[in-house]
């Protein structure tokens, strides 16, 4: 009898029926495709901003505290001054190591040039990392910083010569020495050529590069580095992320330990790397955790506005009929029937529409996310299975959030009333 009753009540208007699924499916179809998108943008965003620097700087115990006297810089003397090259392997070995996306060790030293001091850096431009546990990945400069173009060559890394003669100019500093790709000048004593100039909008346009190999040879360095840029995939801080970890109790330690926050993964550096410190730069990490925080949130307004306005359309359906069933309501309850029977079969009907609206804006919202993914990040995203069953559930509570405010109306009615006004 009550699926009968049902049956035949969702039969009755079926235009304003299809409007209230339309209504479930088109809110649905959007949220799906918010949230499917909402869900993987972490880790778009992340590894886009990765393509633009590192986060994370490992440089000596001893570098870690300068001391400024009089506007002149000193580092104290200290046991550990530099990091071994053949150590850098390592830092591929962490617990979070599959986030580790590039890493790039560099040597600093100073030439005269013109009367000026000129900082170069030794650095890997693109090498083969073969870490720990047998496993390869791309490490240097290049793989660190993707978005990086030179104006002639990059010098190819992948052969360690020490000898190799060739160097990347900042194009700041090509500017002020009038340098262009095949000029030569005098570095440490040497004769080098320039085989391209690199334009980035920062302070490495002031800086000259060369192999990690030559600069050790000309320093006298051998197998030493003095910093290490790491591109780490990271979680944006929250307030458990900024607490005290030494007075954390062993499961929040856990499960800090655990989560890849940018603190976490410094620390878990510097349990491989004992000579070290691992710092976050916290310019970059910051704006990464505000770009997702914006980017979530608003997918997320989009996707509430969506349900809020399918809600709305339910709301309005429901109320139009309930007026016009308000007699049929009225015998209902004249003729025994309890306003819990009444709410249930009239919710029934609400629900079915909910769920069929919101299984057909899920599935088209899985396909729109994919577009929203590819446009927005160039990149075709999937849609997690479970997301589908949680939209339809999500649809049919919005459905029935929405006609609860004229189901209360059903129960209102007096019958006596109403047939009266009938009579």
């Amino acid at each position: 009898m009550f699926l009968r009753f049902v049956g035949q009540s969702i039969r009755r208007a079926p235009r304003r029926k299809a409007m209230a699924i339309g209504a479930v499916a088109l809110g649905s179809a959007v949220a799906t495709a918010m949230l499917g998108a909402m869900l993987d943008v972490g880790d778009r965003v992340n590894r886009e901003l990765r393509n633009l620097g590192a986060n994370l700087l490992v440089t000596p115990k001893s570098a870690s505290l300068p001391v400024d006297i009089g506007g002149i810089r000193y580092q104290p003397a200290a046991k550990d001054e530099f990091i071994p090259v053949e150590d850098v392997p390592k830092i591929k070995a962490i617990f979070w190591h599959l986030n580790i996306t590039a890493v790039s060790p560099s040597l600093h030293a100073q030439t005269k040039i013109n009367g000026r001091d000129v900082p170069v850096e030794g650095v890997w431009f693109r090498r083969n990392l073969q870490a720990p546990d047998g496993t390869h990945s791309t490490a240097g400069v290049r793989a660190l910083n993707s978005t990086w173009h030179v104006e002639g060559q990059w010098i190819d890394d992948r052969q360690t010569d020490p000898h190799d003669a060739r160097c990347i100019i900042g194009a700041s500093l090509a500017r002020r020495l009038d340098l262009h790709p095949g000029s030569t000048l005098d570095l440490l004593g040497e004769p080098f050529s320039v085989a391209g100039i690199l334009p980035t909008g920062g302070d490495e346009e002031d800086r000259i590069f060369v192999r990690l190999e030559v600069l050790e040879r000309l320093t006298g360095r051998t197998g030493q580095v003095d910093a290490i840029d790491v591109g780490a995939l990271t979680k944006p801080e929250d307030a458990f992320a900024r607490k005290d970890t030494s007075k954390m109790p062993p499961e929040e330690y856990d499960r800090w330990y655990c989560t890849p926050y940018i603190t976490s993964i410094a620390h878990q550096i510097q349990e491989v790397l004992p000579m070290a410190v691992a710092r976050p730069i916290r310019r970059v990490a910051d704006n990464e955790g505000q770009v997702l925080s914006r980017v979530r949130g608003l997918m997320l307004l989009i996707a509430l506005a969506a349900l809020v306005t399918a809600a709305l359309t339910v709301w309005s359906v429901m109320a139009t009929t309930v007026l016009e069933r308000r007699y049929e309501i009225a015998i209902m309850e004249a003729t025994g029937a309890a306003g819990g029977v009444i709410v249930a079969l009239l919710s029934a009907e609400v629900a079915m529409q909910g769920a069929l609206g919101g299984l057909l804006g899920a599935l088209a919202g899985a396909q729109l996310s994919g577009a929203v993914s590819q446009t927005v990040f160039g990149v075709h995203g999937e849609v997690p299975a479970v997301l589908v069953p949680l939209v339809v559930l999500v649809a049919t509570a919005v459905a029935l959030a929405g006609a609860a405010q004229p189901l209360r109306r059903a129960l209102a009615l007096e019958p006596a009333v109403i047939l009266r006004e009938g009579a």
